[in-house]
């Protein structure tokens, strides 16, 4: 299977109303890589964001490239949770669950409260998911950390332990989380997989041989590498998107494919562990 011809990397977002119509912080941003050439998109909503990545998948499937699709939050959760939820480890049997559960409109409405709240109701205990605007009440979701002794599964992946910066799938609202972001990111991923059927793979959880690969990324893995090139006064979450995406996009594609077979079946991966010098060293 030959390289990708496009890479776009997204810094997704959980925000419940459109972002502001000038560029801003905390949207959702997408790099684009294509023939060494960069370009970036500023997206006000998650509905706008999937027309926009259809419409680019639509023209690159009909030009016969392949493309490299790279999200900003985590495609699986710990060891043990989709077997709880779904009754198989399968992570893409809890990706057709959250598909169906999880309602999120044109305007970035959404019910990811009460899909969590759902979920924390399987298990009897406080959490596992928890964390919600201060003051506001939300039944079955707990403002602070539950202990995890009680679950079947611990409260991160393994790779969440090997990046102990990164912020584990369940908290759902405070600084870096990711939890919100998982939840409606992998309902609307469900929708490209309906979509686009055999010819959209998901790493690590199916081979990377399809004309588009979807698979998870974290710019932070790639700080200095970004920072360093990023432009004076540009947004953060724009420079990590063009700067990751460029990066990806001209690193070798039998290197580039190897990453996107590393990982865990059922935990998932992030691309680029262990290679961030490697993949930096692509840039000029």
């Amino acid at each position: 299977m030959r390289g990708f011809d496009t890479v776009a990397v997204v810094d997704w977002s959980a925000r419940s109303v459109p972002s502001p119509a000038r560029p801003s912080k905390d949207a959702i941003f997408v790099g684009l890589c294509r023939d060494g050439a960069v370009a970036t998109l500023y997206q006000r909503t998650r509905a706008q964001t999937m027309r926009s990545l259809r419409g680019l998948l639509d023209g690159e499937l009909r030009a016969g490239r392949r493309v490299l699709l790279a999200f900003d939050f985590p495609f699986a959760y710990p060891n043990g949770f989709a077997r709880a939820v779904t009754g198989e480890d399968d992570p893409l049997s809890l990706w057709a669950y959250l598909s169906r559960a999880v309602e999120d409109d044109e305007r970035n409405g959404n019910n990811r409260f009460a899909v969590a709240s759902g979920l924390n109701a399987r298990f009897g205990a406080d959490g596992p998911f928890w964390g919600h605007p201060q003051g506001a009440e939300v039944p079955g979701v707990p403002f602070r950390k539950p202990a995890y002794a009680p679950f079947s599964f611990p409260e991160r992946r393994t790779i969440e332990r090997l990046i102990p910066r990164s912020k584990p799938c369940f908290q759902l609202m405070g600084a870096g989380s990711v939890g919100s972001q998982a939840l409606l990111g992998i309902a609307r991923l469900q929708d490209l997989r309906d979509h686009y059927g055999e010819v959209l793979s998901v790493a690590p959880f199916e081979a990377p041989d399809t004309q588009v690969v979807l698979a998870e990324c974290y710019p932070g893995l790639f700080a200095r590498m970004i920072e360093a090139r990023a432009r004076a006064g540009e947004i953060p979450d724009r420079a990590q998107v063009r700067v990751l995406a460029w990066a990806l996009g001209r690193l070798p594609g039998h290197r580039l494919d190897a990453l996107l077979r590393e990982g865990d079946p059922v935990e998932g991966w992030i691309l680029g562990h262990g290679a961030t010098d490697e993949i930096a060293a692509a840039l000029p």
